[in-house]
């Protein structure tokens, strides 16, 4: 036999083996560390975002795991289970990031928005450390952000949205939230006679106009009100066809459930009488309401259990203003690990910390500027720019319910 002839005999085998082996899918089971894979799973969840990005170039069984969408829903569960949030702030083009944990809120970093076309770009909604933001100058033109893998989306609502019924409408209301049982992100936008939600997987919208309550146009000088999100529904209340976060014994409350994508009423608590006034948030991860007597120097938060039923957090007393006054100036962002409740006032670049254990109110003082926004924005791996299973539909795929 001829000498190439044997040669290429000897190294057939050899090269479709190297096939087959680069065939097959490489596993978080062929890492060979010392520690068991259950082990060495239960300790990169509890790590930040900023390591697990360094770590996945150790190899690439964990490039493999730490990019699975498995590993980032359990990260992400496991960061909202160690209240693993930073304090989001913005001024201008730069985004600021705080550690809420110290007693300064030591500054983290300072991130700048890539896109030029989003410089001074609004920040609209946060669920899960994405961050829905806004062109200023196009109103049609949106951001899904995730400051913590600094990937984005860029996603654009239909013209038919702006002209609908061949009249001009203006987003009233927005949202963002999470559904869990498929995975998906949906971004929530509210006009008058109808709304639309943008899901992520799916990379399209959707229209429906059936509403459980009048909702008015949005008239010159009204805002537009940003949803409280938790438990895969964002929350809003309704009061004579507006749209707002306050809550009274004349306010409906209503949510977009993520599941049925259809927009709901919630009875207003027992505990909301005639002369309170309250005000949505999320605290624990629970949809709350904080408030009280209108006149009152003290204000009570109350939060929603799982099986719909309001539970008593706790009472701030000796507060600087009456309660309504305080409650519309000092918007309540969350809390921190010891449970200390974290509120933004106005102008923006004061925060207010209210200790519990001492009953002792604090303000801190973050900027000169006066910072438009601020937030707690999630430690997570999702990347918004991944996990797209269908190609982009077009304009006229709309469909209208």
């Amino acid at each position: 036999m001829p000498k190439r002839k044997l040669l290429a005999s000897i190294n057939t085998p050899n090269r479709s083996r190297k096939k087959k082996l680069q065939k097959r899918k490489i596993t978080f089971e062929d890492d060979t560390s010392i520690f068991p894979s259950e082990i060495l799973l239960n300790i990169l969840t509890r790590l930040p975002v900023k390591s697990l990005l360094r770590f996945k170039s150790v190899s690439k069984p964990w490039n493999v795991m730490i990019s699975s969408n498995e590993f980032k829903k359990s990260h992400r569960d496991q960061s909202k289970a160690l209240g693993r949030e930073k304090l989001l702030l913005q001024s201008r083009n730069v985004f600021e990031f705080r550690d809420l944990e110290s007693s300064l809120l030591d500054l983290m970093e300072n991130q700048q928005f890539p896109l030029k076309k989003f410089q001074r770009a609004e920040v609209w909604c946060l669920c899960d450390g994405l961050v829905l933001l806004r062109n200023p100058r196009a109103y049609k033109n949106y951001v899904l952000w995730n400051p913590s893998t600094r990937e984005y989306r860029a996603i654009s609502c239909p013209d038919n949205h702006l002209n609908y019924n061949e009249e001009p409408r203006r987003v009233r209301a927005c949202g963002l939230c999470y559904d869990s049982s498929v995975g998906d992100y949906k971004v929530i936008l509210i006009y008058d006679l109808f709304y639309a939600f943008y899901s992520l997987i799916r990379d399209s919208w959707t229209t429906k106009t059936s509403f459980p309550c009048p909702v008015l146009p949005l008239l010159p000088g009204d805002l537009i009100s940003f949803g409280i999100s938790t438990a895969g529904c964002v929350f809003w209340s309704l009061i004579n066809g507006k749209i707002q976060l306050f809550v009274d014994r004349a306010s409906t409350i209503i949510y977009f459930d993520v599941k049925s994508d259809g927009v709901k009423n919630l009875s207003t608590p027992d505990f909301v009488g005639e002369n309170d006034f309250f005000y949505l948030a999320s605290v624990k991860g629970c949809l709350s309401l904080y408030g009280g007597r209108i006149e009152s120097k003290e204000l009570n938060i109350w939060i929603m259990e799982q099986d719909g039923s309001w539970k008593w957090l706790m009472n701030i007393c000796n507060l600087p203003y009456i309660c309504k006054t305080f409650v519309q100036d000092r918007e309540l962002l969350g809390c921190t690990r010891n449970g200390d409740i974290v509120f933004q006032g106005w102008p923006c670049c004061r925060i207010f910390i209210y200790y519990p254990r001492q009953q002792l109110l604090t303000e801190t003082e973050l900027s000169s500027n006066d910072l438009p926004i601020a937030s707690l924005c999630l430690d997570s791996l999702y990347s918004p720019s991944l996990n797209v299973k269908h190609k982009r539909k077009r304009q006229s795929d709309m469909m209208f319910n």
